[in-house]
């Protein structure tokens, strides 16, 4: 809960500190006296970007003060570097056990939005499989500041808090484990959370994509004994326009690589390849809070890629939802086939832009670490459009070149395409893929999430495991309509 100037407590307070110690002029004399003293014997706690946590016994109460140096901050910064500070500053607070955090935020020279943004993104942790664990998560934040009328920040608060909302869910879903979030659970616990109004949900199960001819959702599936789902969710914030934002995400609740049997070490984490699947829903939660008058269509492929003497195989030739036929050189290239059917179910369901999000390529991770997702689409006016809106939610993307040399690569002797394109360049032929399952004139938008969709190793702030990454942005673009 974030509240504005509230009555919480003040034993846990985030204050800025610079040199002349100006910051702390709100506090109790016998505080500013000790912090003046520990400053005096630590000056390096001034410096920008520093956090140091000052514990001190005061009117005979216990109290914790995280210390934001503000000292040689650059006039021209990103706030990226706000968001990134606020990240450590929660990360503290669950460190220290708080249930109350204060933040003096007209003390701090941060961006407000980066600042509540950070607090959030860092205030989750996963435990309901640990039966003794008692949860670190902050359950007060109160933000002190007179930078804003109270309800331009209830406004602001309320709509951070319904972005993570989704953002939460979906890392839930993804930190869930494959034995227990199959395709046919991920679709009814889904089903449960997304009841509204406006919410029209539908769900395919194997027999009814069999006979819908959708040829790489069920050849993917095959092998698995819990069967291949579609899910579509529409949200119809605005009913008198025909513009549809079609989200698809690529569900693969567990990722062997099928046949082509991925080594030990690249088991490990698969559970995460039903990233994209978890984010399309956390948009769709998020909005029946913000409510805002656009259409969106989520579509979401769901399957388990497992070796069985039912699964599909190197060589077989799949005819997709659209017609077209692909030669598979590689079963753990199944991402691009599930999602290839979803895209072009997505069109005939009325959708008018499109974005896929999916961890689909190593190459990607290769080329861009951890760090960003890679880009590829065709319409560069709605690609710039998104790239703005995700640097300006701290979302870090990066455009893959997509020139038509590379599409050669995906051309088969005995099939309209082959499934993967070589040892060059992955990401990018994984991307030109899908993008023979768009049709001419529909921006298309795809997002390879597979280095940031979940952290295999602690982050700067300890943060581990699935992050949520696309949702922030996505909402964002849909604040400015379809």
């Amino acid at each position: 809960m974030i509240t504005y100037n509230g009555n919480g407590g003040m034993n846990t307070l985030a204050v800025g500190i610079n040199q002349r110690m100006s910051t702390l002029r709100q506090l109790p004399e016998e505080d500013v006296r000790l912090i003046k003293a520990y400053a005096e014997e630590h000056p390096e706690i001034l410096d920008y970007k520093s956090l140091y946590v000052f514990h001190c016994l005061s009117e005979g109460m216990a109290k914790t003060y995280f210390l934001i140096g503000l000292e040689g901050k650059p006039i021209r910064y990103s706030t990226y570097e706000d968001f990134r500070l606020a990240r450590r500053l929660m990360a503290a607070a669950m460190q220290e056990g708080v249930s109350e955090l204060a933040v003096m935020a007209d003390t701090l020279e941060m961006d407000l939005g980066s600042l509540i943004d950070g607090l959030l993104y860092r205030n989750y942790e996963f435990l309901p499989y640990k039966k003794r664990a008692r949860s670190r998560t902050v359950a007060s934040i109160n933000i002190l500041t007179h930078s804003l009328r109270p309800k331009e920040f209830n406004s602001m608060c309320y709509m951070y808090t319904s972005v993570y909302e989704g953002v939460y869910a979906a890392r839930d879903l993804v930190n869930m484990p494959s034995n227990d979030l199959t395709p046919r659970k991920f679709t009814d616990m889904v089903s449960e959370m997304l009841k509204g109004d406006n919410i029209i949900i539908e769900s395919l199960n194997k027999w009814a994509l069999e006979k819908r001819r959708m040829g790489g959702i069920v050849a993917v599936g095959k092998g698995s004994m819990n069967p291949p789902q579609l899910l579509s969710i529409a949200y119809q914030g605005d009913p008198k326009s025909r513009d549809v934002l079609g989200i698809v995400g690529k569900g693969v609740t567990y990722d062997s690589g099928g046949l082509s049997l991925k080594s030990h070490a690249n088991l490990e984490f698969m559970k995460d390849d039903m990233a994209g699947a978890a984010a399309v829903v956390g948009v769709i939660r998020a909005l029946m809070l913000l409510k805002y008058p656009v259409n969106v269509l989520a579509v979401v492929p769901l399957v388990e890629n497992i070796p069985s003497g039912m699964a599909y195989h190197v060589d077989d030739i799949l005819t997709m939802y659209n017609g077209k036929t692909v030669e598979v050189k590689n079963t753990d290239a199944e991402g691009r086939l599930i999602l290839a059917d979803a895209l072009s179910y997505a069109q005939e369901k009325g959708a008018t832009r499109l974005i896929d999000l999916a961890t689909l390529t190593g190459a990607c991770v290769t080329a861009l670490g951890t760090v960003r997702s890679g880009m590829i689409g065709n319409d560069q006016e709605w690609m710039n459009r998104f790239f703005k809106a995700a640097t300006e939610v701290h979302e870090k993307i990066w455009q893959l070149p997509a020139d038509e040399e590379y599409e050669k690569q995906l051309e088969s002797d005995i099939a309209d395409l082959k499934n993967v394109g070589g040892p060059e360049a992955g990401a990018i032929t994984a991307g030109l893929f899908l993008k023979q399952f768009v049709h001419d004139g529909t921006p298309w938008i795809h997002l390879d999430i597979a280095g940031p969709a979940f952290n295999e190793k602690p982050d700067e702030t300890g943060f581990r495991g699935a992050t949520g990454v696309g949702i922030k942005s996505i909402l964002h673009v849909l604040q400015g309509g379809v």
